[in-house]
């Protein structure tokens, strides 16, 4: 990849689904940093001290599933407080999932198969949770380990 990138046919590199553990791995010998790690992230499945890591080399953090507690992990610890919120914004549950990890300075992925979904999610732009809100949901999450995704890659019980 490297290679590719000097070459000019590729801006940045990026990798997915990498662990703390894997990033050492790779900075030991790479000459470019990732720019990128594309990760499962919601608050059930919050990687532990991953996220200081990317922060500490620079690695920017891309989330996919964050809407994985709401439409995977119900009923869950978190229900409420995301029922609650939605109702104080005026959003939905789903909304205020997308809005947390936003809040982070994550950048976040999501699909839909269903268009009227993805059009309300532009309201996503127009509210922000409070920093003790986002540290509320983060407690609540850290309640529940529950990964949507990869789930014949990784122990049922990690919470990396």
């Amino acid at each position: 990849m490297e290679a590719i990138q000097a070459s000019g046919r590729a801006k940045t590199i990026g990798v997915s689904n990498f662990l703390k553990k894997d990033l050492e791995a790779i900075l030991k010998t790479a000459k470019v940093v990732p720019a990128i790690n594309q990760i499962e992230y919601h608050p059930y499945l919050q990687h532990g001290d991953l996220l200081p890591y990317h922060n500490e080399k620079g690695i920017a953090t891309s989330a996919y599933g964050p809407l994985t507690a709401v439409l995977k992990a119900t009923p869950g610890p978190l229900d409420e407080t995301y029922a609650a919120l939605a109702r104080k914004y005026g959003v939905t549950p789903g909304e205020i999932a997308l809005r947390w990890v936003i809040d982070q300075g994550i950048v976040v992925l999501t699909t839909s198969t269903k268009e009227d979904r993805l059009r309300a999610y532009q309201k996503v732009g127009k509210f922000k949770l409070t920093p003790k809100e986002v540290e509320t949901i983060s407690e609540i999450g850290k309640k529940k380990n529950f990964r949507g995704f990869w789930l014949n890659k990784f122990a049922a019980d990690d919470w990396s």
